[in-house]
């Protein structure tokens, strides 16, 4: 018996395989997959953007650092990047502070309203800043109803449109991450000091700013380089402008068919993210360790808003209102429309635009059904690449399993369209030559989703307890049926969670398949990003909008009672 335990014991080092062989036979498995799948592509990348530009004969690398418009579009990433964060801190912090240290009556409405922001994509929210700001846009409308004035000059094509719209979709990370900071964080602390004597902004600024200010780092540089790797709303609010980025650069030169210029800015905005993404992770780190020394110690609020609640309340659901349920509105108005800039009366009324949506023989109808195969295709792939790495990274504590856990985040720091000019360099030549078919899109997509998947998986590995495996295996069961029976079902709602997630980004995902699809492969996103400048209108792309974001709330409330105690911020892109 006591032989027995201690062969058992010795096995429960590596608890989910049989021995060490097959769990090294796995991690080399996968680390040729990932290598290929993740490495590959930005190698080639990188080698491409080390050849001549398309109109020079100097290596691309060396021209973008010595022309202009590189760095202009340089500054204007950098500046939106910025602005958003400043904007999300101030809207994301009053919220947090709201909810965790007022007694603000409205804390459901604050998580409702912020949840509802955070999943419509920013891309819709940039139509319809369009459709209320534009040029005969309601805004406009409304104006002369009122006043008469000769021209109308409002800037809704510019960096700091671009900067408003990201922060009202990432403002809900700083929200989340500041409420639970500040809830974690030692109360007695806050009150030890006011009972000393210290007024409350100084008990702010000496004791909770210093507990909250990693997280509040890691959360700024998230969202900072989440503004700095999009390129839809750019594209939609800065072109028009004569406004580059660098995302937009890269989709220029693509379009222009420079690739050699396209990997070279490619390069340097993975440089970046990369950067970004490395000190996000170690901040986030510094943050969980304030935490966890913390005692979260409740008590009541410090902070009564007396006979400001009123006021507070009003000027809260003001605010919601405008930022949140005034653009879904917006696009819900226009989506019935029998053509855009015509008046809200019935007349002008239809449902044409959604039948034409819903009809099989549509373009959406093929949208739609590219997107449910490529997405469902690419997420299961993914769900069984991600959880098996997550598994083995935090099962076998080896750098091996490190380095290769490493590898499989790192498409997290890419931008969707470097990843997309990746694929294109990588998939159009090589063993596998998929480009120009839908694999291409279904590979790039899957390389997206095994990061997402493996964050889903890893907090619940990480709350695993090996014990309950160590019975089975006292009981007689076999390595495989111990895994089955046991871990798995620990692991399921983890998964279930990643594959939806996984799916509904693909419903919404635009710069990858824009660059990588042909006559017959258009997704969602491909259909909304021209739709409006095409032959259909704006009216049609509100219609899609308003489907999307119904098919997003439905994918979310699932998750949500999937998983029950994950929070709405796991569910983004």
């Amino acid at each position: 018996m006591n032989y027995q335990r201690c062969r058992i014991q010795s096995e429960m080092n590596l608890p989910r395989f049989r021995n060490k062989i097959l769990v090294r036979g796995t991690i080399v498995f996968l680390s040729l997959i990932l290598a290929y799948l993740i490495l590959y592509p930005p190698i080639v990348l990188f080698i491409q953007s080390f050849t001549p530009g398309a109109s020079s004969e100097e290596v691309a690398v060396f021209t973008i650092f010595r022309h202009r418009g590189t760095w202009v579009a340089f500054g204007n990433s950098l500046a939106t990047s910025l602005l958003t964060t400043v904007i999300s801190f101030v809207l994301g912090g009053a919220l947090a502070w709201l909810e965790v240290t007022s007694d603000f009556r409205f804390k459901k409405a604050i998580r409702s309203f912020s949840m509802i922001a955070f999943i419509i994509p920013p891309y819709i929210l940039g139509l319809a800043w369009v459709q209320f700001f534009g040029r005969n846009g309601y805004l406009e409308r409304m104006l002369r109803s009122f006043f008469i004035f000769q021209e109308y000059t409002f800037p809704y094509y510019s960096i700091v449109a671009v900067a408003i719209v990201m922060a009202l979709h990432l403002y809900p990370l700083m929200y989340m991450s500041l409420r639970n900071a500040l809830a974690q964080q030692e109360k007695n602390l806050e009150k030890a000091a006011l009972l000393s004597g210290a007024s409350y902004w100084n008990t702010v600024f000496s004791i909770t700013l210093p507990l909250i200010k990693p997280s509040l780092f890691a959360t700024g540089l998230l969202i900072f380089s989440r503004t700095m790797a999009n390129f839809t709303v750019p594209a939609l609010l800065a072109l028009p402008a004569r406004k580059e980025y660098l995302t937009t650069l890269v989709y220029s030169a693509i379009s222009g068919l420079d690739i050699a210029t396209a990997s070279a800015v490619s390069l340097f905005l993975v440089a970046i993210s990369t950067v970004l993404f490395w000190s996000q992770h170690s901040m986030a780190k510094k943050g969980l360790q304030y935490v966890s020394a913390g005692q979260g110690g409740g008590g009541t609020s410090l902070v009564s808003l007396k006979g400001h609640s009123i006021w507070v309340s009003l000027l809260f659901f003001l605010i919601m209102g405008v930022t949140i349920i005034l653009p879904i509105v917006t696009m819900f108005f226009s989506s019935f429309l029998k053509r855009w800039g015509l008046p809200l009366q019935w007349q002008y009324s239809t449902l044409a635009n959604y039948a034409e949506l819903l009809s099989p023989k549509g373009k959406a109808f093929i949208a739609f059904r590219n997107s449910i195969v490529y997405g469902v295709v690419a997420a299961s792939f993914a769900l069984i690449i991600g959880g098996a790495t997550a598994y083995v990274a935090h099962t076998s504590k080896t750098t091996r399993s490190k380095v290769l856990e490493s590898i499989a985040t790192w498409p997290m720091a890419f931008p969707n369209i470097v990843l997309a000019v990746a694929a294109v360099l990588a998939w159009n030549h090589g063993p596998l030559h998929v480009y120009g078919t839908p694999w291409a899109i279904i590979l790039t997509y899957m390389v997206l989703f095994i990061p997402i998947v493996m964050k889903q998986v890893t907090g619940l590995i990480q709350n695993y307890d090996t014990k309950l495996l160590f019975a089975a295996r006292l009981s007689g069961a076999s390595p495989l049926q111990s895994f089955v029976t046991i871990t798995l079902p620990i692991l399921a709602p983890g998964l279930k969670s990643g594959f939806i997630i996984c799916f509904l980004i693909a419903l919404q995902e635009i710069p990858i398949s824009l660059m990588l699809y042909f006559t017959g492969q258009e997704t969602v996103g491909v259909l909304l990003f021209g739709m409006h400048s095409k032959s259909y209108g704006l009216e049609m792309t509100s219609a899609l909008s308003m489907v999307i974001i119904l098919l997003l709330l439905i994918g979310n409330i699932i998750i949500r009672r999937i998983t029950r105690k994950h929070t709405y911020e796991n569910t983004a892109y």
